[in-house]
């Protein structure tokens, strides 16, 4: 499986190569059908790209390669740094394209001609002398001085000089600091090393366990670092208990959840990078790259990676960036000979009742065939850029997967050049909440850093959160509560507040095509692709209109009316946009069932 999918990356890879154009700033790069632009991290892909040289033998990834690290020159400043982008100058991507191009060299150095080797070699050491006296400077989050770790380690096994060496235990020991008690690897935040009012600490699943992690395990497995090694692994299992059974990453509630994608984040490598190294070491964690893997092939068509599971039934093009990304993790993979198989049931798979993380103020609920996050996490990366208050940011079924699913408040490019512009972007926030709209201006639950959760666990999970109607500013006065009642079969949610005009909003996760049928006003049948839900409400269920997918001119009216779904970049998913009024100061209910058939 492994290789096979690397193979199909490499080779859709190569005929997204602009090799016609002979102009220096297009010649070599590759061209993203999503951006119609040549990201500047491209030349990630050298390393994969010479790794299925020397396993195949075929010159054409050999060949790629070298027009890539060409084309990657146009990136390159005096100083020896790298550019993110054509239009970025931010340079703490220095770090990847030093650890790619170093792999690429101390493994497969000898595919190169002398020149050839000697030019980049030369490269090589230019960047990575720049990363030994500036990785402090270019400051940032904290995967840079991980990952820097890494490269730094990189760097003593090619060029054998004892400063990187010394380097490389430097920052990997000034890493130690950065885990909370549970083992959670914290510094993906403005400081890094910052502390909310809750006491929370900057934490992101997706850049922790895809780039951070695996940094850091570069450095300790080399140099037989056995504190470090420690460190990582205790860390690696926390990590692990965030991962739902179909391999997926749950990172609905990170400071950087804008990146988040189902199957881990947009722009870092890969899990397979860290747990694959050490899936002899513990069987559960190649357990979690060959579930991991499965989802990133069944995101795959036509040769690359989408951002989600619904990127491609919503019609959204794929970023080349997530698979010449993780095309690194799984060749780094294959280059130890690891090719982990299925052989045990995860964490989360096996989990019954609450498991509460104070230092990220998330709850992981598991009850029967039920698995549920609820967040109050309070540590903010950029305004309104995860969702908070009590909500709950994912609800995923044993028999049908995600059913509802949090992402960002309000969807807007963080970072212009790293995520993905949909179709529509106004109102798609997937997360259930309680809304108004005032003036233009939206107050919900979702926004509340302030609001309290309270968690029972008896004969069925109570999770209760209380706090107030607020903007992405923290402003406003309403007050709510809402409370989550799960037990084996159902979740019934029921809250109240005194907002006039309110509305609550239940998303409910269902890909186009899929049938949803009404049964009356306030019940409704919506297929999934492996069963149905049935979503119950004591008020009339409405659904949200506006959103009707883009067409082209030539194309003809569909023969059948699709029910109306909005689709949102963070966790790639498409919903149903279910939604009910609220009379100020009465309890609403919405109860949602799932069946296991389908029309």
């Amino acid at each position: 499986m492994y290789f096979e999918l690397l193979k199909d990356w490499c080779d859709t890879l190569i005929r997204l190569q602009v090799t016609e154009i002979k102009n220096k700033k297009l010649y070599g790069g590759i061209m993203c059908p999503s951006c119609a632009r040549i990201h500047g991290r491209c030349g990630d892909a050298i390393f994969p790209m010479m790794y299925m040289a020397a396993r195949t033998g075929e010159d054409k990834y050999l060949e790629c390669a070298k027009l890539l690290f060409h084309w990657s020159e146009n990136m390159t400043r005096p100083d020896g740094s790298y550019n993110n982008d054509t239009n970025s100058d931010w340079k703490g991507i220095t770090v990847f394209a030093s650890i790619q191009l170093g792999e690429a060299l101390y493994y497969h150095g000898d595919l190169l001609d002398s020149k050839t080797r000697t030019l980049w070699l030369k490269r090589f050491q230019t960047s990575i002398d720049y990363l030994l006296t500036k990785i402090e400077k270019i400051g940032g989050n904290i995967n840079y001085p991980l990952t820097c770790a890494a490269a730094m380690t990189i760097a003593y096994k090619l060029l054998k000089a004892d400063k990187y060496a010394d380097k490389a235990r430097k920052l990997a020991h000034g890493a130690l600091s950065y885990f909370t008690e549970e083992g959670l690897l914290f510094g993906e935040g403005k400081p890094n090393d910052g502390i909310s009012e809750k006491g929370c600490r900057p934490v992101d699943l997706g850049y922790n366990v895809e780039e951070s992690l695996p940094g850091l395990l570069t450095y300790a497995l080399y140099y037989e670092d056995e504190e470090v090694l420690e460190m990582v692994m205790k860390s690696m299992e926390t990590h692990l208990l965030f991962m739902l059974p179909d391999g997926a990453w749950d990172n609905s509630w990170g400071t950087r959840n804008n990146k988040w994608s189902y199957w881990g984040s947009r722009t870092s490598d890969g899990c397979q990078a860290g747990y694959g190294l050490l899936a002899d070491r513990n069987p559960l964690f190649g357990e979690a790259v060959y579930r991991n893997t499965l989802l990133l092939r069944e995101c795959t068509h036509d040769g690359l990676l989408y951002g989600g599971p619904m990127y491609y039934s919503a019609g959204e093009p794929p970023c080349v960036h997530h698979t010449f990304c993780h095309a690194k993790a799984i060749a780094i993979m294959l280059e130890h000979g690891i090719e982990p198989s299925h052989s045990v049931k995860l964490p989360r798979e096996t989990a019954e009742g609450i498991r509460y993380f104070p230092s990220i103020h998330v709850g992981l609920i598991a009850k029967g065939d039920w698995r549920m996050t609820v967040s109050d996490y309070d540590f903010e990366y950029s305004e309104e850029g995860h969702a908070t208050g009590g909500a709950i940011t994912m609800l995923w079924s044993k028999t049908i997967g995600p059913v509802l699913a949090g992402t960002m408040s309000k969807y807007y490019l963080v970072e212009s050049n790293n995520m993905q512009l949909p179709n529509y972007t106004k109102d798609i926030c997937l997360t259930p909440r309680i809304e108004v709209l005032q003036e233009n201006t939206y107050y919900r639950n979702i926004n509340d850093k302030s609001a309290t959760v309270e968690y029972k666990d008896n004969d069925k999970v109570v999770v209760t959160a209380i706090g107030k109607l607020v903007d992405g500013r923290q402003q406003g006065n309403e007050p709510y509560q809402i409370q989550y009642e799960l037990n084996d079969t159902e979740i019934v949610i029921k809250g109240h507040t005194s907002a006039q005009n309110a509305k609550f909003y239940i998303p409910v996760i269902s890909q186009s095509g899929n049938a949803v049928k009404e049964l009356s006003e306030n019940k409704y049948y919506i297929e999934t692709q492996k069963g149905m839900i049935h979503l119950i409400s004591d008020c009339n269920l409405k659904i949200l209109k506006g959103f009707a997918k883009k067409k082209s001119l030539e194309e003809e009216e569909p023969t059948k009316k699709e029910v109306n779904r909005i689709f949102n970049p963070v966790g790639g998913f498409e919903a149903v946009p279910f939604y009910i009024d609220i009379k100020p100061g009465e309890e609403f209910r919405v109860k949602i069932e799932v069946i296991q058939t389908s029309f």
